[in-house]
């Protein structure tokens, strides 16, 4: 610190200071003398008048620094001053108070701008200063400071009566000389009310100070300008880093899991999936539905097409049998006729344009992939699988992704934009008989009773509608008298698992009760009688007996009758599940990846 109007007297002690002092013991008075106050205060000084970059410490900050250091003197005296040594307490005092004046200055300079920024706070633009403009004022500076300094004269004096002095005496006048320069230091330092310094503080002989306070000097060098501070001592926030993961999402839909018995508007080639539906089971609704909710979709894709083989429309041929003309109609025109297939969603637009408007707003056109089936000579057909080959059918949202899916509207068409089928693939119900009932079918007189069952729909079926060898499922059959034998056949009917084809059938008078029937497909390739087999025993028992509705032959037969004579049924259907069409679509979400969150501030 430059030795202005604060370098030549000691600074005043404030009110609380001087009462503990009062209060204590004799033995405190060299702690809390103002010789050992001056030796502890001059040296903060002037750490921070360097810590600080000025000359002098502003007059607030002076005091500020004054009260921290009267404050842990007397605290640090009252809990270790009976059993510390006055080194000890004085290094003590040092480090608590330059820990407190540290932690202020902090903060000074956290809360103020730097516009507002005192003129003790050094300005951080240093650190963005031109390195040849700061090499060259630290160097002025330091070269000014060395001139500053004074020559030591190093040369052996040249009067010849101090070489034949006596080095005793020589050695009494150099203490007497230091004695007084040390008396000069003391006068100066001393405040101008010496009766009152008196009163409070008396100065008995004490120990030197510690050696960690160095004693109070009066002409001291300049202190070098603080450096720019170290990159280390800044935490510089770095900007958050969001990352994003893709979860690829297979869907997979089947149009036999609608409720074909309430909505007949849609088929197997034209529906409606609905998501995030409020009941969580996703089986006979009104429309297949998918209770999982899919968010910020980026990409939607068409993997995978797989339709039944059937043949979709009934060709009337005449072919010659024994010489005679008879007709045909055992010609199959399946998808196959057709160089492709378009599977339009109405809520998608796809990535693909052609020269007509039914191309340019389907999602995708997919060709011919591969075939099975499951017996070469069964009379079912088998699927087609259809893929997109070398195409991409998709739907991108870029740079934002979609919520959420609410439905979505699939239709299966030619190619020139007219649906794929018009046939459907339910049929109402309209009677059911026992085999013993039927005349002149090859399922109508075999052993044993009842080993087959007839069921005549309301409407006459095309010969590829159903297919010995596929699976229908009846649902909502009931008769009218209830009995337990009758109960017990209406569970059989409207079994789950459903029942296997045998063969078809019609009658020549649908109109009125009939039960003689021929085998097979009128002339035209229509029939209105589906056979399954009745119910029997446990073949892996090694029997083949029947397993009698009601438990025995008799109350079978009385269902037999109730059936001959029961009423037209309503409200009974039943479903080909051979016939119908599968999709595979893929669906790429995005979510936030945590990991991307780990990493230090500082790294």
């Amino acid at each position: 610190m430059s030795q202005g109007s604060r370098g030549n007297q000691q600074p005043a002690l404030s009110g609380p200071f001087q009462q503990v002092n009062q209060r204590q013991p004799e033995n405190s008075k060299v702690f809390f003398s103002q010789t050992n106050y001056g030796r502890i205060l001059q040296p903060l000084r002037e750490q921070y008048e360097r810590k600080t970059n000025t000359d002098e410490l502003p007059e607030d900050v002076d005091k500020r620094l004054q009260k921290t250091l009267q404050h842990y003197m007397n605290e640090v005296f009252r809990l270790n001053g009976a059993n510390t040594s006055l080194n000890g307490l004085n290094q003590e005092v040092f480090r608590e108070t330059s820990l407190n004046f540290d932690g202020w200055l902090q903060k000074q300079v956290n809360t103020t701008s730097n516009k507002s920024r005192p003129q003790f706070m050094p300005s951080q633009d240093n650190l963005f200063e031109n390195v040849g403009n700061r090499f060259e004022r630290e160097q002025q500076s330091r070269s000014s400071v060395a001139q500053a300094s004074p020559v030591v004269d190093f040369t052996l004096p040249k009067n010849d009566e101090e070489d034949n002095e006596d080095p005793l005496e020589k050695f009494e006048r150099l203490r007497k000389i230091r004695e007084q320069e040390a008396k000069t230091v003391n006068t100066k330092v001393q405040p101008s009310n010496k009766q009152q310094l008196n009163d409070v503080y008396s100065e008995p002989s004490a120990p030197s100070a510690v050696s960690s306070i160095p004693p109070i000097q009066q002409s001291n060098p300049a202190p070098p300008p603080l450096l720019a501070p170290r990159p280390q001592e800044y935490i510089i926030k770095q900007e958050d880093v969001v990352k994003y993961k893709e979860n690829e999402i297979n869907l997979f839909i089947n149009s036999g899991d609608r409720d074909w018995i309430l909505n007949r508007n849609e088929n197997r080639y034209n529906f409606t999936i609905n998501f995030n539906t409020v009941s969580s089971n996703n089986n006979s609704t009104f429309s297949p539905s998918i209770k999982e909710r899919f968010r910020n979709i980026v990409r939607m894709e068409l993997v995978k097409t797989i339709l039944s083989s059937e043949s979709l429309d009934m060709s009337h041929r005449m072919v010659t049998v024994a010489g005679s003309a008879t007709p045909d109609t055992s010609r199959v025109i399946n998808l196959l006729s057709y160089p492709y297939i378009m599977i339009r969603i109405s809520e998608w637009s796809g990535n693909g344009f052609g020269t007509n408007a039914n191309i340019d707003n389907t999602f995708g056109l997919v060709q011919y992939d591969q075939t099975w089936k499951s017996d070469s000579s069964a009379g079912n057909f088998g699927y087609i699988s259809l893929t997109p080959r070398y195409l991409k059918a998709q739907r991108v949202y870029q740079p934002t992704p979609l919520a959420t899916l609410q439905k979505l509207t699939i239709q299966v068409e030619r190619p020139d934009g007219q649906p794929l089928t018009t046939m459907l693939d339910t049929l109402d119900l309209q009677n059911i008989y026992l085999s013993d009932s039927m005349t002149g079918s090859n399922y109508s007189t075999t052993a044993p009773a009842n080993n087959y069952i007839f069921i005549r729909t309301q409407t006459f079926f095309s010969r590829f509608f159903v297919s010995e060898g596929d699976r229908i499922q009846i649902r909502s059959y009931s008769t009218t008298v209830k009995s337990v034998a009758q109960s017990d056949f209406d569970s059989y009917v409207n079994r789950e698992e459903g029942h296997i084809i045998v063969g078809t059938a019609y009658d020549t008078l649908p109109a009125s009760p009939s039960f003689a029937v021929s085998d097979n497909t009128n002339a035209s390739g229509y029939a209105n009688i589906l056979i399954i087999r009745s119910r029997f025993n446990d073949p892996t028992t090694g029997s083949f007996s029947r397993n009698f509705f009601g438990g025995n032959s008799t109350l079978e037969g009385n269902v037999k009758t109730s059936l001959q004579t029961q009423a037209n049924i309503t409200g009974a259907a039943l479903i080909n599940t051979n016939r119908q069409s599968h999709f595979v679509l893929r669906i790429i979400t995005r979510e936030m990846d945590p990991t991307s969150n780990l990493r230090p501030d500082n790294s």
